[in-house]
């Protein structure tokens, strides 16, 4: 179920901390995030942005949020090309970390410092996801976690088991198979590639999964288990047909439509659902027998919501000080608040004061997080991201098909580059 949220404290976020306007021109912002199209998110974030320039008259925002592959090419191009936006969300991983080193995000340290009160209202837990040479650069406004989707009304018509381990998922995809109904919906896509994360910390564990090379040259063994299950699972058909050609919007659809049973997606797709429908569960993804000790294993970090400000913006004093002020206002307790009871997101600033009605996807991956026995980063944040689309995401029909072998997709993607070395 989901509701309102109200506020019973009467502190206002902003109430310590002001900006006096200069002059009375009006500031135009650009700001990008993950958080458009179809995304779950997009509309409430309209709403915030909608919010703060009624509450700022003289800062117009520009939302050039895109969904799902089209947002990474997009804020690449801008900064390669000077068109840096003023805000943008990004998750930790490759990406920002490449902006960093270049000059092009705002180092947030001394506004924060001089800012207690705003940096306090963060789980502190989370800064090291944004920290960089013991720098700020980022803040940390959604957690996210990944696990299986589930369609139970199909596991019930079928009378299919809801698999707790790899030979129970192997069954249930015989019956789904028999009955026409695609058991995993899965692309190749990054997105689709969720499933390979998810399985390699249930072989590898946190170590392999967090620092997955041999001194840079090799990719781990407990990878090339993890994608020959892939395979496996592809052979027995576990997949959709249009699989290699399919967008993830698609795939998602292909779940939510009940074609398909299984998804494995992030915890912000629980938004896709409504608050009511009691037809789609999450699951902790199966565990591979002889790999018990790493069962209760979950991928958790940060999500698209870790919002920074560039140095173009901060260079420039206007617009600095709106860029802070649109900062504040986005990672506000009112603007978590409302997220978190409209779209089911998981906030990771405190929410104190605030009577939130989860939706109960999400008080069940709340839980889940709480009784994991390890919390694993994604992996493609562990690897450069760019490399990890081109040689293995897109190198994943090759590997299906059967045209080249798992340590031949590693082996290319390690020769151009997918080894970080910062």
């Amino acid at each position: 179920m989901t509701g309102a949220c109200t506020r019973t404290s009467a502190d206002h976020p902003e109430s310590d901390w002001r900006i006096v306007p200069q002059g009375n021109s009006r500031i135009t912002l650009r700001f990008i995030c993950s958080w458009g199209g179809v995304d779950s998110k997009a509309e409430m974030l309209k709403q915030i942005l909608s919010q703060f320039e009624n509450r700022y008259p003289d800062i117009s925002v520009i939302n050039e949020s895109l969904f799902g592959e089209d947002f990474l090419p997009k804020i690449k191009t801008d900064f390669a090309s000077g068109n840096d936006p003023d805000v943008f969300g990004l998750w930790p991983g490759s990406d920002i970390k490449k902006l960093v080193k270049a000059g092009k995000v705002a180092d947030l340290t001394g506004l924060l410092m001089d800012n207690l009160a705003w940096k306090r209202q963060f789980n502190p837990d989370m800064w090291s996801y944004t920290t960089y040479n013991a720098r700020i650069y980022g803040l940390p406004f959604e957690i996210i976690f990944e696990c299986m989707f589930i369609n139970k009304d199909l596991f019930e018509k079928y009378d299919v088991k809801i698999p707790e381990n790899y030979d129970e998922l192997k069954e249930a995809v015989i019956i789904f198979n028999k009955n026409n109904i695609v058991p995993i919906a899965f692309n190749t896509e990054a997105e689709g590639t969720y499933l390979y994360q998810n399985l390699v910390p249930l072989v590898g564990g946190k170590h392999d999964t967090e620092i997955p090379f041999i001194e840079g040259q090799r990719i781990k063994q407990s990878h090339i288990t993890a994608l020959n299950m892939i395979k496996e699972l592809y052979d027995m058909g576990a997949f959709p047909r249009e699989c290699f050609t399919m967008s993830n919007n698609e795939r998602n659809v292909l779940f939510k439509e009940k074609k398909a049973a299984m998804i494995v997606q992030g915890s912000w797709y629980i938004g896709e659902f409504d608050p009511d429908d009691d037809t789609v569960d999450i699951i902790p993804f199966p565990y591979v027998k002889g790999y018990e000790s790493k069962k209760n294993t979950m991928v958790y970090g940060l999500g698209g919501g870790t919002f920074h400000m560039s140095s173009a913006a901060w260079e420039d004093e206007e617009r600095r000080e709106a860029s802070i002020k649109l900062l504040r206002f986005l990672t506000s307790p009112e603007s978590a608040a409302q997220f978190a009871s409209r779209t089911g997101m998981i906030s990771n600033v405190s929410l104190e004061g605030y009577d939130i009605d989860y939706i109960d996807m999400t008080i069940k991956g709340m839980r889940m997080l709480e009784e994991a026995d390890t919390l694993v980063g994604p992996l493609d944040s562990f690897v450069d991201r760019t490399v990890w689309e081109k040689y293995i995401a897109e190198q994943f029909p090759y590997f299906l098909s059967g045209k080249i072998t798992a340590e031949e997709m590693w082996e290319a993607a390690i020769e151009n580059g997918i080894v970080l070395d910062y």
